[in-house]
């Protein structure tokens, strides 16, 4: 029997917020202010052209626009729905989301050697009126959380802004859990890979070259190369980036799941009338 059940107290997971934000209306920037100031001020004093009515109202309707659900949320909202009403879990599993559960532990004692702390994996799980999640380490007045980069490629060693936004928002829903911390650490680590995975991806490489009795030599070296990291100083294995607590992105995020939650509960309307029907 299909559990029908009611959302409106839907906790969501803080890792999956940047989905939720995508349909988060654009600030203004510096140029769109002055242009609207300058043309507020112009209809004033009744020397608006006809053409800048125009774009006056184009940008009022910008910085007035309302959050709405992008197709993406939506998509991802219909699959929480059918996971609750059928009762059933979709496991996701890929070969980069195997190597950071694999590989966490070993990244956080990688930060702990390197920077002579003594961090532990946090255990708890904490929950408010909109969020329920778990952090990676927390500290009295900061939170950690460790991102196991696949390989030296995807190693942001050298960017200057976070890679993901997804993980601008994972970091507020923490603060807004955790009301005494003001700032999130986000480490990417690179270290070694688990055997297990690189033979995986040599048989796929093998696979998609046609290699059916095994790689070439160099070729096989090579890829336990890239995957492997003892040669590289663990300090050039770490980079952190900061995540600063923004009240107004909190509220912003507690919005859009005010407005999940509403479209989660329509669909049960859908769900009904979908079996009227049948």
């Amino acid at each position: 029997m299909l559990r029908v059940r009611d959302f409106s107290n839907y906790k969501f997971r803080p890792h999956s917020l940047g989905k939720l934000m995508k349909g988060l209306p654009k600030p203004l920037t510096e140029s769109q202010k002055e242009t609207l100031f300058g043309l507020l001020e112009k209809q004033k004093n009744g020397t608006i052209t006809e053409k800048q009515i125009i774009t006056l109202g184009d940008l009022l309707k910008k910085k007035n626009a309302k959050p709405i659900l992008s197709e993406g949320a939506k998509s991802y909202l219909k699959s929480i729905f059918k996971q609750e009403v059928f009762n059933r879990k979709k496991e996701v599993q890929n070969k980069y989301l195997s190597k950071g559960i694999a590989v966490e532990d070993e990244n956080i004692n990688q930060y702990n050697e390197v920077n002579g702390t003594f961090l532990i994996k946090n255990e708890v799980r904490y929950e408010n009126e909109f969020f329920s999640g778990e952090m990676d380490v927390e500290e009295d007045d900061e939170v950690l959380e460790f991102k196991s980069s696949w390989d030296y490629e995807t190693f942001p060693i050298l960017e200057e802004d976070i890679p993901n936004e997804d993980y601008y928002w994972q970091g507020q829903g923490y603060m807004d859990l955790r009301p005494k911390v003001k700032k999130v650490k986000l480490v990417y680590g690179l270290v070694d890979t688990p055997i297990d995975l690189i033979l995986d991806e040599k048989r796929r490489v093998g696979w998609k070259l046609g290699y059916i009795d095994g790689l070439p030599e160099d070729l096989d070296q090579e890829i336990t190369k890239n995957m492997t990291y003892d040669d590289i100083p663990k300090e050039a294995r770490i980079k952190e980036f900061i995540i600063y607590r923004d009240e107004k992105a909190i509220e912003q995020a507690k919005n859009m799941v005010l407005i999940a939650r509403e479209y989660l509960n329509s669909l049960n309307t859908t769900l009904a009338t979908h079996l009227q029907l049948i």
